[in-house]
């Protein structure tokens, strides 16, 4: 099995959230100790004077999780921009061994975790790490968050070539928030020859702003490719 997966988009704003919240809570239900991350969050809201992340309040309540949230998210910036250019314009400089630390503290703690990245895979974290050389230092898979737009052909195909150039290991793709958008799925399975793990119509009852995610776990496990999710392959 393996010890967790990371989840990317081929944008922003395709529902990362939504789906790796899903599948740590499909995780979870399989009766596995799962935890959650998200190494680096920009667009932070200041609360009682706290940075706090509403990606990261979804992923904890969707699956219970009472790690901290310094764990959970090491680093949280208050400018929603690219975290190289929200630590500048913070005037901090963005500590990666913190977030080693605690991904190696949430892998020794549980038996599985979900890690949700920022962005697409070349989002710069600092002068020196996209969020593709996290997922390889983590040494975990990937799965694709695609979304229906015009562009999304492109942007997808660009993000599986990328991937493959850096020899990261994909588990497939889900397609979220999908309304009438069958020929668009079928022409990427055929250009890209890459696994859909599933497709996830849009639910208005499933918001991570309000903290919603109706019967997105159900649906999950009965339409996602949870097996090859969690499984390690040889």
């Amino acid at each position: 099995m393996e010890k967790g997966v990371f989840v990317t988009g081929i944008d922003t704003g395709v529902g990362k959230t939504i789906i790796a919240g899903a599948i740590a809570a499909a995780v979870k239900a399989h009766g596995l100790d799962v935890g959650v991350m998200k190494p680096v969050a920009t667009g932070a809201k200041e609360i009682d004077g706290k940075l706090v992340s509403e990606d990261v309040v979804y992923l904890k309540k969707i699956i219970d999780s009472t790690d901290d949230d310094d764990l959970v998210n090491p680093i949280r910036l208050e400018p929603a921009l690219a975290p190289t250019m929200a630590a500048s314009k913070s005037g901090v400089t963005i500590d990666m061994e913190k977030v080693w630390e605690t991904y190696r503290e949430l892998t020794d703690k549980h038996g599985f975790v979900v890690v949700e990245g920022i962005g697409g895979l070349m989002v710069p974290i600092d002068d020196n790490t996209l969020v593709a050389d996290m997922a390889l230092k983590m040494d975990l898979a990937i799965v694709i968050v695609s979304k229906h737009y015009l562009g999304a052909i492109n942007h997808t195909l660009l993000t599986l070539e990328y991937a493959r150039s850096r020899n990261l290991r994909i588990k497939g793709i889900i397609f979220n928030m999908l309304n009438n958008g069958e020929d668009f799925v079928g022409e990427i399975g055929r250009l890209s020859s890459t696994p859909v793990l599933g497709t996830i119509p849009f639910n208005e009852h499933v918001c991570v702003e309000k903290c919603l995610y109706g019967d997105i776990v159900e649906y999950f496990r009965k339409e996602i490719n949870m097996s090859k999710i969690m499984r390690k392959e040889t």
